[in-house]
């Protein structure tokens, strides 16, 4: 069976690679990511990782809608799901190296989010839109998804991007400081992120350090106010998701 996420290693280098067409985010893709991330951390030579897709349309497109609506589900494997979900996220905000997203296609939803838990992100400028578009599919942010996406956009921008659901391009990404750089195509992209992470030779644990103190807010808000935000709004999102 394919897997929903592949790894592989360029030198010091751990490469993910989402592995599907529009790479949602589900249990399964959570514990796949979960388990990627074990194999590095116990790998001692990994210095960095790249996460990338393998789709030539799309870098994620987010919450897997189709999963979370089956009917089989229940507000409180809805509320697991997104628990979970923010583990991940508190996993990767505190990972001990540096992990850079090469958005190769469209990044929606919390495909951004996740975009903006990587500590640097390129993008490539021939294919592929940046988008918030939960105003418009009617799931709310959790709480400690807005100091998570302010530590990647500006706030007076993400205010934009929220509130409109509007899609940008890779040129106002870099215009605004969100991606690194940007890239003519697949192929530069790829190449240019490579070259990147081959800089990266930190110390795991100072790297670790840094980015907890740096990401504190979003761990304080991940515990004191994603738990109460997350049972009640899985109710919510169950009721209206049961009615399509």
């Amino acid at each position: 069976m394919t897997r929903l996420i592949d790894i592989t290693t360029q030198g010091s280098i751990a490469v993910l690679t989402m592995n599907t067409a529009e790479n949602r985010h589900n249990p399964e893709f959570l514990s796949e990511f979960n388990q990627h991330l074990d194999q590095i951390e116990a790998d001692q030579s990994i210095k960095s990782i790249i996460l990338t897709s393998v789709s030539e349309k799309n870098w994620s497109l987010g919450i897997d809608l189709a999963w979370m609506s089956q009917p089989t589900n229940t507000p409180e494997i809805i509320s697991g799901f997104m628990t979970d979900l923010a583990g991940l996220l508190k996993r990767l905000v505190t990972f001990p190296m540096p992990i850079i997203a090469a958005l190769n296609g469209h990044t929606y939803g919390n495909g951004s989010v996740l975009a903006c838990a990587c500590d640097f992100r390129f993008m490539k400028s021939d294919k592929g839109f940046f988008c918030f578009p939960e105003v418009d599919v009617l799931v709310p942010f959790v709480p400690s998804m807005f100091p998570l996406i302010n530590k990647a956009i500006p706030q007076t921008f993400f205010n934009r991007l929220a509130m409109t659901g509007q899609r940008v391009g890779a040129q106002e990404l870099l215009d605004k400081q969100v991606v690194e750089a940007i890239f003519a195509n697949e192929e530069e992209l790829q190449a240019g992120v490579v070259e990147f992470a081959k800089t990266f030779n930190k110390n795991r644990w100072i790297y670790g350090q840094n980015k907890t103190q740096m990401n504190k807010q979003i761990l304080v808000t991940m515990k004191e106010e994603d738990p109460a935000f997350i049972e009640s709004v899985s109710k919510i999102l169950w009721k209206n998701l049961q009615k399509k």
